[in-house]
């Protein structure tokens, strides 16, 4: 069983940390590469929000008993297995799962230049995760 208030809960989490990602005062990679403080802030955000999707996957996976994928990354295959996503969003939230595990383990090997993309161009990645979510919960 799902816990919808819970999985709600998370999708304003993530939707706080787009929200704070926009108010960080960045106007040009320069800047960013320049300020450690609002790079780390930029990072940490995305890997937060990163992370309540994850739990999002996991929780839907676990509640609708469906197959316990054995990476953070096939679980979003398992919810589009079972048309909870769309596939081709799969390969996305994969990536930003990918780029969180770099954030974590390898943090001293992250390229700048890739954060800043993904806070520049790929914010909007999350979004579409929210979207999907709740287009799934309010079929259910």
């Amino acid at each position: 069983m799902i816990d919808k208030i819970l999985i709600e809960r998370k999708l304003r989490k993530i939707e706080e940390f787009l929200k704070e990602l926009e108010a960080a005062p960045v106007k040009s990679f320069g800047e960013f590469k320049a300020n450690v403080v609002i790079r780390r802030f930029i990072e940490r955000n995305i890997e937060l929000a990163i992370e309540q999707m994850v739990d999002i996957c996991k929780h839907l996976v676990s509640g609708l008993d469906l197959k316990e994928p054995e990476t953070y990354a096939e679980c979003f295959e398992s919810l589009a297995t079972s048309s909870i996503i769309h596939a081709e969003s799969v390969a996305k939230f994969q990536a930003m799962v990918r780029f969180r595990n770099m954030l974590i383990h390898i943090y001293d090997g992250i390229d700048d230049s890739i954060t800043y993309g993904i806070y520049t161009k790929q914010t909007g990645d999350f979004t579409l995760f929210i979207v999907q979510i709740r287009e799934f919960i309010n079929r259910t």
